[in-house]
């Protein structure tokens, strides 16, 4: 025991060196793992950084070819829709006649008395003039002329354009035409004094033509009010779309049209 108290006190000097060595030894272990994690941890930020930048730019060009796949989704679930079995006594039925060819309109114009629209569809895509141009939110035109590979779209916001259309729930029809003032609010004219109607009720393609089906959406009621003789309403419609901003299109084609206006022109004789 006596010699190994005198080997300590013999040695104090030295051994506290040691000491103090493995005691820094220790602390720079400890300090390279809190650096090498903390490299690490940069380092995986840096690299998910640049992972999710370079994601997110092919993500962006990408979106072009992703919203082409959801249009024609879209459209096929709307010719899906459209052949769906209806009661017979209903209306709906005359949508399975219909049918859409999506595309993109790539010139518009919502400021002059007699707007129009250049739409990026032709002969050449079976569109022909009278052909109905909607999107999802509801009725923009109608096709006047038809070029090889563009066509010309009477917009609703023209002096020319006149529509069926009706209060959604009822049978009470009008014409719905522009006053040339406002580019998001038309007027519905020509509904008798009859009908029930109220301030943002629901108007609705009317589907007494062979252009538009029964029931696409046009907007709702903002005001209205009777003419001077008091027979008929003048309504204000508030449009669901925005023709100020019209981008992808589906252009409607009646398969029955040519048989329809046959039996009109008949009548007429």
């Amino acid at each position: 025991m006596r010699r190994i108290l005198n080997f300590f006190l013999g040695n104090t000097v030295r051994l506290l060196f040691w000491f103090y060595i493995l005691i820094a030894l220790g602390l720079s272990a400890q300090n390279q793992m809190y650096f090498s994690a903390a490299y690490l941890n940069t380092s995986n930020r840096i690299t998910g950084s640049t992972h999710g930048f370079f994601n997110g730019i092919s993500r962006y060009f990408s979106l072009q070819s992703e919203n082409d796949f959801l249009q024609q989704q879209n459209r096929v679930l709307q010719q899906q829709l459209a052949q769906l079995p209806y009661p017979p006594d209903s209306l709906y039925k005359t949508k399975k006649n219909f049918s859409y060819i999506s595309g993109e309109i790539i010139k518009n114009s919502f400021t002059a008395k007699d707007n129009y629209l250049t739409l990026s569809l032709g002969a050449e895509d079976s569109v022909s003039p009278d052909m109905g141009v909607v999107n999802e939110k509801g009725i923009i035109g109608i096709i006047t002329h038809s070029g090889k590979k563009f066509s010309r779209v009477q917009s609703i916001l023209n002096s020319q354009s006149r529509i069926n259309a009706k209060i959604k729930g009822s049978d009470f029809f009008g014409g719905l035409v522009w006053d040339g003032k406002l580019p998001n609010v038309v007027q519905l004219i020509d509904v008798p004094n009859l009908a029930q109607i109220s301030v943002g009720d629901t108007i609705v393609s009317g589907g007494m033509s062979a252009i538009f089906p029964d029931q696409l959406p046009i907007g709702t009621i903002k005001n209205f009010e009777l003419t001077q003789a008091k027979d008929y309403y003048l309504i204000s419609v508030r449009l669901f779309n925005d023709m100020q901003n019209i981008g992808r299109v589906y252009v409607i084609e009646n398969q029955l049209r040519t048989a329809i206006e046959d039996i009109e022109n008949q009548s007429n004789e």
